[in-house]
């Protein structure tokens, strides 16, 4: 993480959604990143998983078209000209998050990408995905975009800043100053009902570290309220964010029926959502 992302996962249904992921991929990407394309369909009373490297069940591997494809995406991506590797997997699971989640598992990416519409479960099958609960369970970076982001350069980040995940929250901005010439907006929160949980201190250390450290110019606000991901989500779209660095537990969901962000944004939207969590 700290030399970039070397190692990037994308989950894929040849819709819309992966294109928009596989193009911010490749723009994420360092030289010589290694991105791995994943399609999952569901197990029906069978267990295979083949690559184009690696085949356990020759009998059970997916039919022409889908193989097709992931060639396609495969030689387009390795001919783009930034020294990039693709590898394809098929897997068959029991859903997709358990697909996503056991292959993020051997292959330890640095990042996930994941692009949804909606999250109606009658469209393609990436927007019954969860990602906040991928990174949850995984302790690796998932991104998750909307179409709308497809000319989209980050530009202005948000990290709010509490006494989680703050190393790896680090990590990440790190790289992206490296990357780009982003504006960072850290912030925290000031509950009435709650006012010990006002986390000063750690906005100021996370200030100073970047001062001291990062090449990025950097400002700092406090939200009200005790919605969390709400308050982000309205401060995102006052400062015209193009993207969004939280913890999946207690900065993504949105009212009492545990919505995500990225669920109520619009498939036109900018925004992108970047939630980080270490596991152990």
């Amino acid at each position: 993480m700290k030399n970039g992302f070397r190692t990037i996962l994308v989950p894929v249904d040849f819709s819309i959604n992966s294109e928009v992921a596989i193009k911010k991929a490749i723009e994420l990407s360092e030289r010589g990143t290694l991105i791995h394309l994943l399609n999952v369909q569901l197990n029906l009373g069978l267990w295979a998983s083949s690559s184009k490297y690696f085949v356990e069940d020759a009998s059970n591997s997916n039919d022409d078209m889908v193989d097709q494809k992931m060639d396609e995406w495969k030689w387009a991506i390795e001919a783009s000209g930034s020294s990039l590797t693709v590898c394809t997997w098929i897997s068959f699971d029991n859903s997709v998050h358990e697909g996503i989640e056991k292959k993020a598992g051997s292959l330890k990416p640095d990042l996930i990408i994941i692009g949804k519409n909606s999250h109606h479960c009658w469209l393609p099958f990436l927007n019954t995905v969860v990602s906040s609960k991928i990174a949850e369970r995984t302790g690796v970076p998932v991104l998750t975009i909307k179409p709308g982001s497809w000319y989209s350069k980050i530009k202005k980040v948000i990290v709010p800043v509490t006494s989680q995940s703050l190393q790896h929250k680090k990590e990440i901005i790190s790289t992206l100053c490296d990357k780009y010439n982003v504006q960072v907006h850290l912030v925290t929160f000031m509950d009435e009902n709650k006012p010990s949980d006002f986390q000063a201190s750690s906005l100021l250390e996370f200030y100073q570290w970047m001062t001291r450290s990062i090449q990025c110019s950097v400002e700092y606000t406090v939200l009200h309220g005790h919605n969390r991901a709400k308050e982000i989500l309205n401060y995102a779209d006052k400062i015209k964010a193009d993207l969004l660095l939280v913890h999946p537990k207690t900065e993504t969901r949105i009212g009492w029926l545990n919505r995500q962000i990225s669920d109520v944004l619009p498939a036109d939207s900018k925004l992108q959502v970047l939630a980080v969590q270490r596991t152990g």
